[in-house]
């Protein structure tokens, strides 16, 4: 599924693979990288301790460690482990692993919400002439933090550059916009949309973007059209019929939405689950939608929409389940940085004031207004906590 990716920091596990040791090192070492490739960062941990143990003096060791650390949301631990590596030699390899630590800095001063660091550190390995497939990620992190700084212009220029890169990185065309509406251009924005779809006909959330910002100008003509254009692709594949069931949801065609999904599940295209619980939601038929919600999430382990987890909190919001809510949220939050984390750390303060839980709400939200200063909202949802303290 894609993800709303301007909010998204790039975690990359499979980093270059440089091997020099030997042994039980190595044996360690890429028994830890085969976990952490399947998801599986706590498991890895130990085969990263074992080869470095077995060999200190292979900085790709410490980088798998780190990079393992990053996803399991230990930003500090993970750079000890880069620092003790940083090198000095002028060497290719050495240049290559300097390249993968100073990109693994960045990403763990992300999560800890040094965005100014991010930055730097994204520059610097940059700068490097190696590994050259791993550019467009780095430059997307480095958008990403100028993203949560709400520095458009830079955020702008960065995607611009990735773009020139590989114009057919497509998350990027979806950043362009969004950052495109944050500096008030709803034309360039509706331009990156359509030269994504452009670029691959088939990115059909390119096209669920565009038809929501046409929404959202009352352009509805121009929006309608773009579902007619969904709703007549041809139902060849199961991810077709979901695009398709999804297109009828906007529509507000209810039926014909649950029929195409359906159908797109018996395909096995899991992700169907996930409309079909937003659908199930827009007709407040809430216990249907957390029946597809976790559904999804049981049979998603391995491409998990994490956003799932906030739409299953306001699911149970609407119940009034708030303990349920909040262990929802939780869940969401524990998978560290993801297109949903900051709606998730938003969802939490809203359901902590909904509670009249306000003193535990107040350092939620200085946090989050720490991660995320763009948002100017939260100054005032803060204020307003404030006020109901006695």
């Amino acid at each position: 599924m894609k993800r709303d990716v301007w909010k998204r920091a790039v975690l990359i596990v499979g980093i270059a693979v440089l091997l020099t040791g030997c042994g039980e090192a190595k044996r360690a070492y890429d028994k830890g990288m085969e976990l952490a490739k399947a998801g599986k960062y706590e498991k890895s941990l130990p085969y990263f301790k074992d080869a470095i143990k077995e060999n200190g003096e292979q900085a790709e060791y410490y980088i798998g460690y780190g990079m393992a650390l990053c996803r399991l949301n230990r930003y500090e631990a993970a750079k000890e482990e880069f620092q003790k590596v940083i090198q000095e030699t002028d060497n290719k390899i050495s240049k290559e692993n300097n390249k993968q630590i100073c990109y693994g800095m960045a990403i763990a001063d992300y999560g800890l919400g040094d965005y100014g660091s991010v930055a730097e550190y994204c520059d610097k390995a940059l700068e490097i002439e190696y590994l050259d497939d791993m550019d467009c990620d780095i430059l997307y992190t480095k958008m990403s933090a100028y993203w949560q700084q709400g520095e458009w212009k830079k955020a702008e220029e960065a995607c611009q550059e990735l773009l020139k890169k590989n114009k057919r990185y497509m998350d990027a065309y979806m950043a362009l916009a969004g950052i495109e509406q944050k500096l008030g251009e709803s034309d360039k924005a509706a331009q990156a949309y359509k030269d994504a779809i452009e670029t691959d006909k088939t990115y059909y959330d390119a096209y669920f973007k565009l038809y929501q910002q046409y929404m959202a100008a009352g352009q509805t003509d121009a929006a309608n059209e773009l579902l007619d254009q969904l709703v007549a692709i041809k139902p060849n594949k199961a991810e077709n019929m979901m695009v398709i069931g999804r297109a009828y949801f906007y529509k507000q065609e209810y039926d014909r939405a649950k029929e195409y999904l359906k159908m797109a599940y018996d395909g096995n295209n899991k992700e169907s689950l996930y409309y079909s619980g937003a659908l199930s939601a827009a007709l407040e038929q809430y216990d249907d939608a957390i029946m597809y919600y976790q559904k999804y999430i049981k049979e998603n382990k391995e491409e998990l929409n994490v956003e799932v987890y906030y739409q299953l909190a306001l699911v149970y919001m609407q119940q009034k389940e708030y303990d349920k809510a909040q262990s929802m949220i939780t869940k969401g939050i524990s998978y560290g940085i993801t297109a949903a984390l900051q709606e998730l750390k938003k969802t939490q303060v809203i359901l902590l004031e909904k509670q009249n839980c306000y003193e535990e709400a107040v350092p939620l939200a200085e946090e989050y207004i720490r991660c995320y200063p763009a948002d100017a909202a939260m100054e005032k949802e803060l204020a307003f906590i404030r006020t109901r303290i006695k």
